[in-house]
């Protein structure tokens, strides 16, 4: 009678592991990844070295060299039917790196306990601005064409240039193919560090940038079907360009007007010597940084990060 009472009871407790288990599997699987974009030109890329962290005093930190626990997709300009290029986030073998290496480490702090994935695609020296729109370049640069390879979304009855268009590519493929491994993504901030190129060659290109700028935030988040998107924008940066006071104060106004959108302060930070246009590893470091602390006012949830000052070089 015994044997029966315990038998009887052990039976009941599985019924009720195997009733609980279907309730708490979805809970569990609907937590999704949050992914972020990191999208631009040459300072998205990166143009820097790990040797020169802390003015080379010190080595590249190993926790920030290989971060595991971030997955990271290296954009490419064409891609293969259901090509999946979600690896590890790391520095590459030639020593550079973007804003992704600072980003990431501070979105684990902004967002404690989720996934996160980070997207990359930017091609140094290219603009949002389409050549053929505009004459009055730089006597360097007289007859310039971009040959279609510019950010521009589609208008006026124009196809987009080939860099907007890759930039969709590798984002719908890159969220394919991590809701193809069982669980969802949710695209949650876009990181853009560009306007060196219109402040450079073009002033009407320069005086355009705020509506160049403000119809390509646009049409990304139309075309992704992501109306509340975060924007972080990049500042022009400080270098000599012939008309970046110009496309700063465009990239200003957007910034002004647009809620989900900010201002990502880069006048101050340090750049490579004999390249005043690029940032150094302590500098990229700092402006990836900064990228997440205006994440964080932006996105419902997340914690709050303090504004990051200069990482001192010597």
């Amino acid at each position: 009678m015994a044997a029966q009472r315990f038998l009887g009871q052990l039976l009941a407790a599985v019924a009720c592991v195997l009733l609980a288990a279907p309730a708490l599997a979805p809970a569990q699987s609907r937590r999704p990844w949050r992914v972020f974009v990191v999208s631009g030109q040459s300072n998205a890329q990166g143009y820097n070295h790990i040797r020169q962290y802390h003015g080379g005093r010190e080595a590249f930190p190993e926790a920030l060299r290989v971060q595991p626990r971030i997955r990271y997709w290296p954009g490419k300009d064409t891609l293969q039917n259901q090509e999946n290029l979600w690896t590890t986030l790391r520095v590459g073998e030639a020593g550079s790196f973007g804003p992704e290496i600072g980003l990431a480490r501070e979105l684990e702090r902004m967002l404690p306990g989720e996934e996160i994935a980070i997207v990359k695609y930017a091609s140094g020296g290219t603009g949002i601005a389409r050549s053929a729109d505009y004459q009055d370049y730089i006597p360097a640069l007289a007859g310039y064409n971009d040959q279609g390879r510019n950010w521009h979304p589609p208008s006026d009855g124009q196809e987009a240039g080939t860099l907007y268009r890759a930039l969709l590519a590798n984002l719908r493929a890159a969220l394919a193919a991590l809701e193809r491994e069982g669980k969802p993504a949710e695209l949650s901030g876009f990181i853009w560090m560009q306007g060196e190129h219109e402040g450079g060659i073009s002033r009407k290109m320069a005086g355009d940038y705020a509506q160049l700028l403000s119809g390509f935030i646009r049409s990304v988040r139309k075309d992704l079907q992501a109306p509340s998107l975060p924007f972080a924008i990049g500042q022009v940066n400080s270098h000599t360009w012939a008309f970046g006071d110009i496309a700063r104060q465009g990239q200003e106004e957007v910034c002004r007007e647009d809620r989900q959108t900010r201002l990502v302060k880069t006048i101050d930070l340090p750049r490579v010597s004999g390249d005043a246009a690029h940032f150094t590893a302590d500098g990229m470091l700092t402006l990836g940084a900064r990228f997440a602390e205006a994440m964080s006012t932006m996105i419902p949830g997340a914690q709050r990060l303090p504004i990051p000052t200069t990482i001192p070089e010597k």
